[in-house]
């Protein structure tokens, strides 16, 4: 939401401008955190608010990864961090990053901390970078802070591309099946029907099943649109129920090969995001907090969220992770030996990049399995396809003999 705002700042300053924040409440806080007076705060125009949410969009891993990097070196060498911005942006080529640092060049030129300001741009920045970055400026290390979160949102990207284009092969082999079942409703059976018809003769029942099975598809294309939208929107709407959501999640993990691929996305990303966490200094409690909303799955995330009441408790990290059962017996050993000699933020480095390879393992398996899959599936319908064309023109040439 925007937000219109009049305070007095830290030089007794009366000053004006717009912010964006999730909330009323977000709104007040980030004002607070740059120890501002509030004088006036209402909300913005309700129709522009709408129109710039529309138009917002998150930016990729590759430009915040880029951006991280770049943030890391201005800040090593000591440049003014306005000064900063504003070569990263005239280098930048991407619209939406360009549209975000020139966000933050204004809110920093405010006198805002660049966490603060990157609190304003809404639902474009993660949450995770906003937190960090903040942990960064308190703690005098935001340079070492980006140049982790570079490395985090690097292999995050990696890993996304990776499932990006093991999907490529089946989306490939989908189209050409969807295109030769149209091609032969369209153009191949109706000249056989016709062809048929005109000799009398008596239609194999292969073919008679591919005509009805055609009629059929053709009679109800948009009521079978309308119903694939309607499982799609159905499927959605059940995963934004927490009881669904649990139980639709819980299945996922239970599919042969994908659900393992799935775990294993799921640790890589925890023992990564636990590592950056405990570099940054941060207490197991409020990294868990954040664990909750990054982890991607609800099985997981109940996971975290009864492991974090068990240590608030009294309970060790392993302990309570060991009992909840979601992570391998490795994690919670490894956890284990973290905890008891105190580089547990190392450790957590380790196993993410163990976990990286077995999910680059765990796609290639995939990939591997679905190509002949696929193959054999559109060998079968063509196959069905030739044999309901060549049997009735068989039949022809044997009655004309």
């Amino acid at each position: 939401m925007q937000f219109n705002y009049k305070v007095i700042d830290e030089t007794k300053t009366i000053k004006k401008g717009t912010l964006q924040a999730a909330d009323r409440e977000a709104a007040k806080r980030m004002m607070l955190e740059n120890k501002w007076q509030i004088i006036e705060l209402q909300e913005g125009n309700q129709l522009l608010d709408i129109l710039n949410k529309a138009v917002e969009s998150k930016l990729s891993y590759e430009s915040i990864s880029s951006f991280c990097t770049q943030m890391a070196m201005m800040i090593r060498t000591g440049a003014n961090l306005v000064k900063g911005l504003e070569i990263l942006k005239a280098q930048s080529k991407d619209k939406n990053l360009q549209r975000v640092i020139t966000t933050l060049i204004t809110e920093v030129s405010r006198g805002s901390s660049l966490s603060a300001a990157m609190r304003t741009c809404g639902r474009a920045l993660p949450e995770l970078l906003v937190n960090l970055v903040a942990v960064g400026e308190q703690s005098g290390n935001l340079d070492t802070v980006l140049n982790n979160m570079a490395e985090y949102y690097d292999r995050e990207n990696f890993i996304r591309k990776k499932i990006a284009s093991a999907s490529v092969y089946p989306a490939i082999l989908t189209s050409v099946l969807v295109i030769l079942v149209i091609f032969f409703i369209n153009f191949i059976l109706p000249e056989i029907t016709g062809l048929l018809n005109d000799s009398g003769g008596q239609l194999p029942l292969i073919t008679q099943i591919m005509i009805n099975s055609a009629g059929f598809l053709t009679r109800n294309f948009l009521l079978l649109i309308v119903l694939i939208i309607g499982l799609v929107a159905g499927y959605f709407k059940l995963h934004s129920i927490p009881k669904y959501k649990l139980q639709i999640d819980g299945i996922k993990l239970k599919i042969p090969l994908l659900g393992k691929n799935i775990k294993n996305v799921i640790t890589a990303r925890f023992c990564r995001t636990m590592a950056l966490f405990l570099k940054a200094s941060i207490p197991i409690v409020p990294i868990l907090d954040s664990m909750e909303k990054i982890v991607g799955n609800e099985v997981s995330r109940m996971a975290v969220v009864q492991a974090k009441e068990k240590i608030i408790k009294g309970k060790g990290l392993a302990a309570s992770f060991g009992e909840e059962k979601f992570f391998d017996e490795m994690v919670i050993q490894m956890m284990t030996i973290g905890e008891e000699t105190g580089q547990l933020d190392d450790l957590m480095e380790e196993i993410a990049k163990y976990y990286d390879k077995q999910v680059e393992i765990g796609i290639g398996k995939m990939v591997a399995l679905v190509e002949p899959v696929f193959t054999i599936i559109i060998g079968i319908f063509a196959g069905l396809m030739v044999i309901s064309v060549a049997l009735p023109i068989f039949n022809m040439s044997q009655g004309i003999k």
